[in-house]
Formats: structure tokens, sequence, C-alpha cells
């Protein structure tokens, strides 16, 4: 059942050209994990960067007006787990302890998300997944069946979050379609190790002058002001691999 499942969501994942089929892939799959609510959160951040956010809500409306109203997000226990860590965050009461986040967690509680499990995609700097599974019911299962459990969710969370990637992120940052040259994605590499565009000229066998002149295009293409922004900006859209 559990290779199964997880054939059928990397298939579906890959004939899907839409948000609305990810949105019923999750839904399907939480489902037969036993979770009545799911979530799936892209949130893109950088020094240089406008702070964008991207969600396929299954939880209730309600709830999810009431997060964002009230920016939940900033006192979120999960959220902050999922920002420094990879491992997945089991949801209890010992992670919303605390007098701001005890509040947070009765209203959540009150919408029927009694338990739950996240899990965190940092596929390239600046940009994380966050995959939410939630149910009205305590999570009382035994060791073997939660981690089997984890260990499907954590794949599908890897398999949406590059769906949406290849799906949303565009349009989210507009210049993920930039282009850069060879030359110029050299020069690039070099100024994101802190080169400067002299030692970069005599790194690559070119004029400085060269070098200066393949950065600003970089910095142009980019929509940059400086080569830092650029390093960040080329981060961001993992131009640097």
């Amino acid at each position: 059942m559990s290779v199964s499942l997880l054939c059928d969501s990397f298939e579906a994942m890959q004939r899907a050209r839409t948000t609305p089929a990810l949105h019923r892939e999750m839904e399907r799959f939480s489902r037969q994990l036993g979770f009545e609510r799911f979530a799936y959160a892209l949130r893109i951040t950088g020094p240089s960067l406008t702070p964008q956010h991207f969600a396929l809500n299954g939880y209730p409306r309600a709830w999810g007006e009431r997060y964002v109203s009230h920016g939940y997000f900033k006192v979120d226990p999960i959220v902050r787990h999922c920002d420094r860590s990879t491992l997945p965050a089991i949801w209890d009461e010992r992670a919303f302890h605390g007098e701001a986040t005890q509040g947070f967690w009765e209203e959540a509680q009150a919408f029927g998300l009694q338990s739950g499990l996240s899990f965190a995609v940092h596929e390239q700097p600046g940009v994380t997944g966050i995959f939410s599974l939630s149910r009205d019911r305590k999570l009382d299962l035994p060791a073997q069946d939660l981690a089997a459990l984890i260990g499907r969710a954590q794949v599908f969370a890897s398999l949406l979050h590059h769906a949406v990637a290849r799906i949303n992120l565009p349009s989210l940052l507009p210049r993920a379609h930039v282009r850069l040259t060879p030359r110029e994605r050299e020069c690039l590499r070099w100024t994101a190790d802190g080169k400067t565009a002299w030692e970069t000229s005599r790194i690559l066998g070119i004029a400085e002058r060269t070098a200066v002149f393949h950065m600003n295009n970089v910095i142009q293409k980019l929509g940059a002001t400086n080569k830092t922004q650029a390093v960040v900006r080329a981060m961001a859209l993992n131009l640097l691999s």
C-alpha cells in the first residue's frame, strides 16, 4: 500500500500542470494517511528580495484567514522549526509551550487541528517549502507505524515541493527565466566566492574590463542594483549551480 501510494503520487506530480491538480493530489494523499487537513506553504526570502508567499490550503478557510490576519506565522513554532531544520516536526503541546504560542495552539485546536506533522524542504537558499498534515484527534500510533508514516510523508513533501517549483515558482520569481551566458555565469560564481573583478580576470584569463562588462550584464539581467544583490538573487534562482 505505501509503495503504491508513493508511486501514484510520483506519477500524479509528474503529470500535474496546474495548481488545482496539485491540490487534488495533496487531498488524496493526506486522506489515505488518515489526515483530514493539509497545507503547503512556499516562502521566498532574502536580504535583497521582496518576500514572496504561496500556499495550497486544505485547512478550514476561517482558520487560514485568521492565521494571516493575526500574523500567526510570527509566533508559529512549527514555522520557526522548519526555517532551521529539515527534520520532521511533530505537533504537541511541548512545541507550543509559552504564553504567545499557547493561545495560538488553543485556537488551532478549536478549528479541529488537534495534532499533526510538518515537513520542510530546503532546495535552494531563500526558498523553503513546508508541507503539513493535521487531523481532529491525537496522533496515537505505535513507534514503527509513526516512523513509516513520517517517511512516506517526507518523500511526498519533496515531490510536492518540486512540482510547485516547476508550476508556480516562475510566477513568484518573474526573473526565474533569466539566461546567463557561460562567461557571465563564471564571473558570477567567482564574484559570489568573494573575488574582485581583477582577480576574476586573472583566473579566467580575460581583461579586467571584460570581467566588469560581464558582471554588469548579470546585474542588469537580474534587475539588481549591485554585485552583492545580484549574487543573492542568483542564489535564490539557483543560477550558481
